[in-house]
């Protein structure tokens, strides 16, 4: 009787033990896909530069090695402007597209100087876009997020506050695409 009791505390210890590991390797499997499903959203990124207190450049990288598709950028309006948004319908396996301040606006250069911390009108807010999968991602100072399925850029608000431009290599204010220098499968 001992021997049974002593038998089934071990099959259940050992039961036990199983179902731990069981569940270590479920969440490091789960960790794995979802690394494997940001790894291209995680190489696409952009940045301001400022030529100038007055002028701006948008920087806009894809460092995978597969194309990017419809990438919208929401750029932070004058004043009580409307919003304005970048769209590029591809983004180019390991390029950097810059985009100048001549294109989103009339007058690039104009305005009060800012200082560090303002937000001027211009600035990437955020910047949305399809990957190799179909997956919409939202990267902005907080890093990168899913989107829904059906997530389109008319849903950011009211549609008549919204200006889009069309952005593609050899628009005027757009500077020649480059090759980036880091490149890598994701």
């Amino acid at each position: 009787m001992v021997a049974a009791l002593a038998g089934l505390l071990l099959t259940g210890v050992s039961t036990l033990y199983d179902a731990l590991v069981s569940q270590g390797e479920l969440e490091q499997a789960h960790q794995t896909t979802d690394q494997e499903t940001r790894a291209q959203a995680l190489r696409v990124s952009y940045w301001t530069e400022f030529l100038t207190p007055f002028v701006k450049r948008i920087h806009v990288i894809n460092s995978s090695s597969d194309p990017v598709t419809e990438a919208d950028l929401l750029l932070s309006p004058a004043e009580a402007g409307p919003h304005h948004i970048l769209q590029l319908p591809v983004l180019a396996p390991c390029s950097e597209t810059v985009i100048k301040e001549e294109l989103w606006t009339d007058r690039p250069g104009q305005g009060p100087p800012y200082a560090p911390g303002d937000r001027p009108a211009g600035v990437v807010r955020w910047m949305a876009f399809r990957d190799r999968d179909g997956l919409i991602w939202k990267r902005d100072l907080k890093g990168i997020s899913r989107l829904p399925d059906d997530w389109t850029v008319l849903s950011v608000g009211n549609p008549a506050m919204l200006e889009i431009t069309g952005v593609t290599e050899g628009t005027p204010g757009v500077l020649p695409m480059k090759q980036v220098s880091s490149c890598g499968n994701g």
